[in-house]
């Protein structure tokens, strides 16, 4: 495994033989619910080996300035929610999600979700005192952002096909530990903060969270970044689980020590800086950002994606559609938006919206770039992988293939497929398959 990973920098040398209080290392996300889904199979799933390495001897190599370009933008981008003063909110899209109060709802059991805990809930988000604090803020583990202040689950009929667990409505995002936030104002039982990052807002639990003074801004914001490049990684504090770490998160680096920087709240609710190191034999597990975009990495990267079940918004420590994309692109210092309609304007995009199936291949084989471009339809993102026996591969996290009856084949998982995935099903609908709805391009 030493010679598996060719980063810019690798930072696994700056470990010592002492461990730290506080230790990155290898983990396994938490088993749960979402493990048990359908995860079915369609001839792509058996014909095509789930394997990116093939693919990334078709990438073409960035150059280490169209890297650092790409990298300067992210940390920006990253820091964003130090930079305002404000949430920046309009009043629909601070309140949008009272929506579901109007609506049937359900719980995961089927039975409905009563008006009377929209009321308690509305009443809880506190929005009479909106920015009453607009302070930045941090998050000190893996956590999400939530619609409402609450842990509940909201599903519409799961009863229905394409509804029911795993979309669950009051899942807005996760949110990775190392995140910086603008903190608005907290709920009325003052468990809960209502939050913007750079890339989503919501309610994240004040446990999981902290503000942040200036000093600790100037220290952790200090132009010096590594990132995970191994996927569901565990960090210990004196030995006790702190928090999982996915692939893709960010850690400033210290100039004297060379230990990653993390948050631990103190008395007063702020941030002081903590230090972390790495076990000697935990290699290739962190990297200086952004590591070369080569054949190796990529392949080392994409790979850790494969068969991690669907999980919308990042439900239950896993990824939907455009988590996978976002996640992907970050060791390279790329830097994507939250949902596949952002991630669809995040970079060059070439409109392919109205061409027949034919005409869309070719313009994809033509103009899209190994492991560089996202293919786009509304609702769903996917990595553009290259050319296989002439036709258009493709890495995404797929719920399913949609069915003439309105059901769904359900996929449930990250899969490498063609962009006609269940073409060789006669109960396929034809109209549906991703070659048919596919509206967009995106290069980097």
């Amino acid at each position: 495994m030493k010679n598996i990973i060719l980063s810019i920098s690798l930072l696994s040398l700056l470990s010592t033989s002492v461990y730290a209080d506080t230790i990155l290392t290898f983990g396994e996300r938490r088993n749960s619910d979402i493990d048990y889904m359908p995860a079915k199979q369609i001839a792509d799933t058996t014909n095509i080996v789930q394997d990116t390495t093939p693919f990334t001897k078709q990438i073409t190599p960035m150059s280490r300035e169209e890297q650092l370009y790409y990298d300067s933008q992210y940390n920006q981008k990253y820091f964003e929610p130090w930079d305002i003063t404000s949430m920046e909110l309009t009043e629909v899209e601070k309140t949008w999600q009272f929506k579901y109060a109007r609506e049937k709802t359900y719980n995961r059991d089927g039975s409905r979700i009563p008006k009377s805990w929209y009321k308690y809930a509305i009443k809880n988000s506190n929005f009479n005192n909106y920015e009453s604090i607009d302070k930045p803020g941090i998050t000190l583990k893996h956590t999400n952002l939530k619609l409402y202040p609450s842990l509940k689950e909201i599903y519409y009929n799961p009863n229905r096909t394409g509804e029911g667990f795993p979309f669950d409505y009051n899942q807005n995002s996760a949110v990775y530990i190392n995140t910086p936030l603008f903190v608005s104002h907290y709920s009325l039982d003052k468990k809960w903060a209502y939050v913007k990052t750079s890339y989503a807002f919501g309610w994240i639990k004040v446990s999981d969270m902290a503000l942040v003074d200036s000093d600790f801004q100037n220290s952790f914001r200090n132009d010096k970044y590594a990132v995970t490049i191994k996927d569901n990684l565990q960090l210990l504090d004196d030995g006790v689980y702190l928090s999982l770490v996915k692939l893709g998160t960010i850690f400033p680096v210290d100039p004297t020590t060379k230990k990653y920087l993390i948050a631990k709240k103190n008395a007063n609710g702020y941030a002081n800086i903590a230090k972390v190191n790495v076990h000697d034999n935990d290699i290739n597990i962190i990297a200086y950002k952004p590591i070369k975009f080569n054949a190796k990495n990529v392949a080392y990267i994409s790979n850790q994606l494969v068969g991690e079940p669907y999980g919308w918004g990042g439900k239950m420590e896993t990824r939907d559609c455009s988590a996978l994309t976002r996640d992907f692109f970050a060791p390279f210092g790329i830097y994507l938006r939250r949902n596949s309609r952002q991630q669809a304007q995040d970079g060059d995009a070439i409109s392919i919206r109205g061409l027949d199936a034919q005409t869309k291949k070719a313009t994809i084989l033509a103009n899209a770039k190994p492991c560089r471009s996202l293919l786009c339809v509304p609702g769903h993102i996917m990595l553009y992988l290259g050319e296989h026996k002439g036709e258009p591969i493709i890495l995404h996290n797929y719920w399913g293939v949609r069915l003439n009856n309105g059901k769904k084949r359900v996929m449930g998982r990250a899969i490498i497929s063609t962009t006609k995935p269940g073409a060789e099903r006669s109960d396929v609908r034809k109209k549906s398959m991703l070659i048919n709805t596919l509206t967009g391009i995106v290069n980097f």
